[in-house]
């Protein structure tokens, strides 16, 4: 006897067998379908103490969903939602009713369904709702069954089973509504439960069976009459002991039991059995009612959703929980057995442009080849997971040297920058940047070994990116300071640490200065001055460059009426950061910076870099057109190392372009790179853009480039960054 036939517990149960037999008792004693639907929403709010249930039932032209129950939903939002359409996209009933799918929205504020009953939702202060279609036997659309929360919330797996479980209770109250208009209503309980039903004798012999029981299994009355219900059961021992579990079981209980049933074709399924008595005065068995449900489906389901909640969907790879899980075994036995072994990570480098450029497809296209080639290369042998976006991480536990683990790197590193062939894209290139972890040297817990990978895949990207690094105690060090800079950084411009430094720009054919680059320093009180090349990027990555890009146009205002107060009418060019064009609204902000300074706003010329362009051009162009209508000045800076071509340049108001310093470097002795400078000086005057060659540094550049026609230079040669009383004394003497 299994410990399922021993004891039953209904709380185990998504929604116990026990709860039909009470709906049953309602039907019988001729409770309406309102109040059915009612106490069934009571039963879901019952077993989920947070949500809110809800059941909408088809109208009779089949348009539109009519209020059936919801106790709990505010009479507002029970009137406004009465009579909502059917339709994909139509809030999530509407669309569940539409497609015949349980459609789950976790977030009403947020999604696209919600957008047009945000304002309703609002009167009950619903911010989730989960809508799972009531299908009847036929499959057709009965209504919905829809769970509510005042929290955006995330279905689990039983959340799931338990919505297909009410719908399919609200699906029985429904179609025995539907049979009480055509016959009476005893026998139409078991003609029209959704469920197989047996009844039998005191001895527990069959003496009468339903429909459905008959479509379920096969059997009609005729094949089962005066047999017991142990003949269902493909091993007869799963039932062994049910007739003494009966004798013990009261009027008011009911026991279940999961079985393996076999049909009368041999077919075996999964049946679920509840089993209750009826008893005399006396309290002897008169008859015993036994429920008969094939939950193979249900079954089915859980196995899917077992799939889900540990593989990746997409590349069919293990997802994070799965790979968490294995690496927890791996370092119990590891620690066991005293035996090493390695985590790898693996990023994908540059993939957000091939989403940005090909689409997400593309993208998506390129992570399943890309899972692939790893299987290639790993083999089944180690644990090849999908963390998440193009990150993917592999568990190396069989021993492994470290120099067989270098050949196997870089046979990865290579088999990945091989050519992608791709629906968009025939011949796509990619590189992928590793990150190496020992147990038990780099850690000895997951949360370890992921942040010690993690720190190696950033020092790989640092070295170049297509290459792979090992995790060292320094890179622990850096991580460490990069965390305190980030903290210390972000009270920087309130405690006037920052400060901007000015490179003068000459014009090559008056040989006076006429502009000033705004470069930003931090000047820490500890530290002294920290290098631009390690807090801009940190700032860029973690959001804080927009504080101190708004106080370098500040500054940079603040020092253009200073001059003015002197006489000098000097423009300044401040630098854009990629990260800061998130803001939809910065050219707004920009020019209220801008009026409430009182500088003249043609003395601002704000910088943006070359991949701006490429990334984000309506919106580039949008933003720049409201800084021209300003008579704010625009600089191209960096152009030349962007990856479109140069056709674009023709479509934006751009004033400046600024030729990058790696065309300079070395530029008189290389034909190729005079060619190029050629080329850009030309192409901006053909634009009516002033060209400004940056970093040069000795004389013969500077001759070389006034003889190409270029209009203006910067660079050590004239000068490096100065403060600002360095700068004011260098405008005086020049």
């Amino acid at each position: 006897m299994s410990a399922s036939e021993a004891e039953y517990n209904p709380n185990n149960a998504v929604v116990s067998l026990s709860r039909y037999s009470h709906l049953l008792e309602l039907m019988v004693s001729g409770t309406s379908l309102p109040q059915l639907l009612n106490e069934l929403c009571y039963l879901i709010q019952d077993k989920k103490p947070d949500c809110l249930a809800s059941v909408l039932l088809l109208s009779d032209d089949g348009k539109r969903l009519t209020h059936g129950a919801a106790p709990s939903l505010p009479q507002a939002y029970i009137d406004g939602i009465n009579g909502v359409e059917i339709g994909d996209g139509v809030g999530s009933c509407g669309t569940a009713a539409f497609s015949g799918k349980l459609v789950i929205v976790e977030d009403i504020d947020n999604h696209p369904y919600w957008q047009p009953y945000k304002e309703l939702a609002a009167t009950g202060m619903l911010k989730a709702c989960w809508s799972q279609p009531i299908l009847g036997n036929d499959n057709q659309v009965l209504g919905t069954f829809a769970m509510y929360y005042q929290h955006p919330q995330a279905p689990d797996a039983d959340d799931i089973l338990l919505i297909l479980e009410a719908a399919r209770l609200a699906r029985f109250g429904i179609e025995h509504h539907k049979a009480q208009l055509h016959a009476r209503l005893s026998g139409l309980i078991a003609q029209h439960l959704p469920m197989g039903m047996m009844i039998t004798d005191e001895q527990f012999n069959i003496t009468d069976v339903n429909p459905a029981f008959t479509q379920m299994t096969g059997y009609s009355h005729a094949d089962i009459a005066g047999k017991t219900p142990r003949m269902l059961a493909n091993d007869s021992h799963q039932l062994e002991h049910y007739k003494d579990i009966l004798q013990q079981l009261p009027s008011s209980r009911s026991w279940t039991s999961e079985v393996s049933a076999r049909r009368k074709n041999q077919e075996v399924f999964t049946a679920e059995i509840c089993f209750s008595v009826i008893r005399d005065e006396q309290g002897n068995i008169r008859q015993a009612v036994i429920l008969i449900n094939d939950i193979s489906e249900r079954k089915r389901s859980e196995e899917t959703i077992q799939y889900l909640a540990n593989y990746d969907v997409l590349t069919n790879l293990p997802n994070r929980n799965l790979c968490y899980e294995r690496m927890t075994r791996a370092i119990e036995e590891c620690r066991r057995q005293q035996q090493p072994f390695n985590v790898l990570i693996l990023d994908l480098d540059y993939f957000k442009e091939i989403n940005d450029n090909h689409g997400h497809d593309a993208g998506d296209e390129l992570l399943v080849q890309t899972a692939s080639r790893l299987q290639r290369c790993f083999g089944s042998s180690n644990t090849i997971a999908r963390l998440g976006g193009d990150e993917f991480a592999v568990l190396i536990t069989r021993p492994q040297d470290l120099a067989r683990l270098e050949l196997l790197l870089q046979d990865c590193l290579q088999l990945i920058a091989q050519p992608y062939r791709l629906r968009q894209v025939k011949d796509c290139r990619i590189s992928s940047s590793i990150g190496i972890a020992r147990f038990p040297n780099d850690g000895q817990t997951i949360e370890q070994l992921m942040k010690a990978a993690d720190q190696a895949v950033y020092a790989a990207k640092d070295s170049g990116r297509n290459t792979y690094a090992s995790f060292t105690p320094q890179m622990q060090q850096h991580a460490q300071t990069q965390a305190l800079l980030h903290q210390e950084l972000r009270h920087a411009a309130a405690e006037d640490q920052l400060e901007l430094h000015y490179q003068p720009i000459l014009d090559l054919r008056t040989n006076r200065v006429i502009q000033l680059e705004a470069l930003v320093r931090w000047n820490h009180p500890q530290r002294g001055m920290i290098r631009p090349d390690l807090f801009i990027a940190l700032a860029e990555k973690t959001g804080i460059i927009r504080e101190i890009g708004y106080w370098v146009r500040q500054a940079a205002l603040q020092q253009i009426k200073r001059f003015l107060a002197h006489g000098i009418r000097m423009p300044i060019a401040v630098n854009l950061s990629t990260a800061e064009f998130f803001d939809n609204e910065l050219a707004r902000h920009i020019i209220e910076q801008v009026d409430a300074s009182g500088a003249d706003p043609e003395l601002l010329v704000i910088e943006i870099t070359e991949s701006l362009f490429i990334q984000n051009q309506a919106d580039t162009r949008h933003f720049l057109d409201q800084l021209k209508e300003k008579n704010i000045r625009v600089a191209l800076d960096d152009f030349g190392t962007g990856f479109s071509s140069l056709s674009y340049l023709s479509a934006f108001p751009v004033d400046k372009l600024k030729i990058d310093k790696s065309f300079i470097d070395r530029m008189c002795g290389d034909p190729r790179k005079q060619a190029l400078v050629d080329s850009i000086i030309n192409l901006g005057h053909a634009l009516g853009m002033r060209v400004i060659a940056e970093g040069v540094e000795e004389q013969q550049q500077k001759d070389e480039l006034a003889r190409k026609g270029c209009d203006c230079i910067q660079g050590y040669l004239l000068s490096r960054p100065l403060n600002q009383a360095a700068i004011e004394d260098f405008l005086q003497q020049h």
